[in-house]
Formats: structure tokens, C-alpha cells, sequence
């Protein structure tokens, strides 16, 4: 799935990156603090798994298939490929979901069905996820 996840996380908050994530998110400083208290809170060593993700996911849906979609979604976050979500990849994901325009959502709407990373959505490639998406409405 990408590189070992042996990376050291830290799990600070600095100031440097309440600064960055300020300055890439519609989040305050405030709100930062209690996203990563409460990130550390379900995630001590910084570090959101494939499998938390699906078993966070399967709290909101557990009436669905989640592990496949989840998948799609995990791979998505993790912008450097390390194999787990970090706080800053959360946040930024999260604030696109909850904060973003219709634009930016679109656009991760888009990197989830890009399942390659080509920059191309192909129906073969995505029936899959499609089957497990319109299971949702």
C-alpha cells in the first residue's frame, strides 16, 4: 500500500503547525487544539490505521459494506503513502468534508474514484465503488 509505516510520528502540536494548518483549513487555533486532543484521544501514537478508519466509518454506516469503499477513501488521505493518516491528513481531509467548497469537494470526490492516482476516472475501474456507494442511498 505505499511505504512502511515505521515513520516517526510525532505527536506535538507545534506551533508551526497550528500556524500551517490555520493557514490551509477554516479552522482557529482553538479548534485545531481540540481536533488533535481528540485525534490523540482514538489515535495515541498519531497514527489513524486502514483498519481504525473502517471501524470509525462502520460507527456512522454500520448498516454497509465499508471495507472495500473505506479502502478507496483511506488511500485518499494518506497524502504521503505511508500507510496511516497523520493529524495534519485528518484535519485537511476533515475541513475539506465539513468546510469546503463545492469545488474542493468535488475534487475529492474525484480523488477517490481515481482509484489508478492517473488523474483519470474510469467506469471499469470504479464499478465497485459505485456498487458500494448507491448502497448508501
Amino acid at each position: 500500500m505505499g511505504k512502511s509505516n515505521s515513520k516517526t510520528v510525532s505527536t506535538e502540536l507545534t506551533d508551526d503547525a497550528i500556524e500551517r494548518l490555520t493557514k490551509n483549513s477554516s479552522y482557529t487555533p482553538e479548534q485545531i487544539r481540540q481536533w488533535h486532543a481528540a485525534f490523540l484521544h482514538d489515535c495515541p501514537d498519531g497514527k489513524l490505521t486502514p483498519r481504525q478508519f473502517t471501524e470509525v466509518y462502520k460507527k456512522f454506516y454500520p448498516e454497509y459494506e465499508a471495507e472495500e469503499y473505506t479502502s478507496h477513501v483511506f488511500v485518499t488521505f494518506d497524502t504521503d503513502r505511508n500507510g496511516f493518516i497523520d493529524f495534519t491528513e485528518f484535519l485537511l481531509a476533515v475541513n475539506i468534508n465539513s468546510n469546503g467548497s463545492v469545488k474542493d469537494k468535488l475534487g475529492l470526490t474525484f480523488d477517490i474514484y481515481d482509484i489508478n492516482k492517473n488523474g483519470q476516472v474510469s467506469i471499469e475501474n470504479n464499478s465497485e465503488v459505485k456498487c458500494i456507494r448507491m448502497r448508501h442511498y
